[in-house]
């Protein structure tokens, strides 16, 4: 078990931590025909916009409430009120997606009661989807955001079923999962003849090219979340989705299987000893194919890899599924490993330590690392150790196409296996050709 680390620093050096309300916000954009609302200034939302524009490239459907200092100061319904039915009369979406922020949560805004009166005051909008998500930025973090908005949804959409599927199955994913991951979980799925609904469903919603629309263009529809509760089991990736798999399970009597991850050998066995187990059917030749190269990749790069100590600075699930894959599997020593907030499974992570801080915490940790694991804002300390970076989560900003990779299953973790292998082989080889100290001081001598 690891024992987790507070630096409790008075400020971040080199930033790894994202806000609440981003991650709620990201979470209705795997949403169809979705609207996110921030309760807040103009200026936490024009935050998140830009910041998830610049990930994704592409154009991101964000609203706000525009509080201004009187507003948020004096209160009342009039914001959330006109913010609410503009959205619906200007665009009409099937879910608004209401998220707090610092703003209002520090105030103490009675949301809730608001969302009530909202419906009184105005009952042509009595039937429209309105999900409240509390998240003041002061708390928790772009992970902790994305789990209550995840479980809100679930609580507030899903309607009692008239019937059971047995070939269907709900697969809740964490925000680390890419558009290439979920739709490598649904081709898995489909080997096995499971009918799978996917929430929320980025890989339906994110990257496509199509006409502007103000409001988000696939993703999972609102029909499907309503009838989560028909289908046979749920499983959940990562613990960030856990919360939302566990309440179908309690209020609706939906078995739900939680796995940290699907990234390495042994997780994606676990995976599919399930699915036998579940069906009673075989996977097809080809993913036997696919475990039988990862198997041979794995051997033919222990001798790039082993003796390599490595730093990670990502968030916890990214984190809890690179630890367990790198160290338990390939042999790799965590030298460093550094997460933006304390979830219940970094505890369990095999290894020694968790810091909860920033990537600084990875230069005034690290003795020697042979390679960076984090997103695009690791390339400052990987410069400092004069090591590769390795870009994974959120935000890439110098890197176009990440979000269509794949990293989970035989086939997405043979692609993550290789990029690695070739990035310890790149730099062996870059450093083979440094002259050594003792040779400078040689030559300095003998001049």
């Amino acid at each position: 078990m690891a024992k987790v680390i507070d630096t409790k620093k008075s400020c971040a050096v080199y930033p790894l931590k994202l806000s609440q309300p981003m991650g709620a916000a990201y979470c209705f954009l795997g949403i169809d025909k979705s609207m996110p609302i921030m309760h807040g200034s103009q200026g936490c939302a024009a935050f998140a916009k830009t910041f998830l524009t610049r990930h994704f490239r592409e154009l991101i459907p964000m609203q706000t409430t525009a509080l201004s200092e009187i507003a948020t100061v004096i209160g009342g319904d009039s914001n959330i009120h006109e913010a609410i039915k503009n959205v619906i009369d200007k665009n009409n979406p099937n879910v608004v997606g209401l998220v707090s922020t610092g703003v209002s949560e520090t105030r103490g805004d009675d949301v809730i009661g608001s969302l009530k009166r909202f419906k009184s005051n105005f009952p042509d909008y009595a039937d429209k989807k309105v999900v409240y998500v509390s998240t003041p930025d002061y708390l928790g973090s772009f992970e902790t955001g994305y789990e209550k908005a995840l479980l809100e949804v679930v609580k507030a959409l899903v309607e009692p079923p008239r019937r059971k599927y047995r070939d269907k199955v709900n697969i809740f994913v964490s925000y680390a999962l890419t558009a290439g991951d979920i739709e490598e979980i649904k081709d898995m799925l489909k080997d096995f003849e499971l009918d799978a609904v996917v929430v929320p469903d980025f890989s339906r919603s994110i990257g496509l090219m199509s006409d502007f629309s103000p409001i988000t263009i696939g993703g999972t529809t609102l029909e499907e979340i309503q009838g989560l509760a028909s289908s046979s089991f749920s499983i959940a990736i990562g613990y960030s989705s856990k919360a939302a798999a566990e309440y179908l399970e309690k209020e609706y009597n939906v078995p739900m299987f939680y796995f940290e991850s699907l990234l390495g050998l042994k997780s994606t066995d676990e995976f599919y000893e399930l699915l036998i187990k579940l069906t009673g059917r075989e996977p097809s030749d080809k993913y036997k194919r696919y475990r039988s190269r990862l198997l041979d990749t794995m051997a033919d790069g222990q001798f790039y890899f082993s003796g390599k100590s490595v730093a990670l600075g990502l968030g916890p699930d990214l984190l809890t599924s690179l630890v367990l894959f790198l160290k338990e599997e390939l042999g790799l020593n965590i030298e460093c490993a550094v997460s933006p907030v304390h979830t219940p499974n970094l505890d369990l992570l095999p290894i020694d330590t968790v810091y909860i801080g920033d990537l600084e915490d990875i230069k005034l940790n690290a003795k020697h690392v042979d390679m960076i694991i984090s997103n695009t804002n690791g390339q400052h300390i990987a410069k400092h150790f004069k090591v590769p970076l390795l870009r994974i989560g959120i935000p890439i900003f110098d890197r176009v196409g990440h979000f269509f990779r794949t990293y989970v299953g035989y086939k997405g973790t043979l692609e993550f296996l290789c990029e690695l292998t070739n990035l310890f082989l790149e730099h062996d080889e870059e450093k083979s050709y440094e002259v050594p100290e003792f040779a400078k001081q040689m030559k300095e001598e003998i001049l």
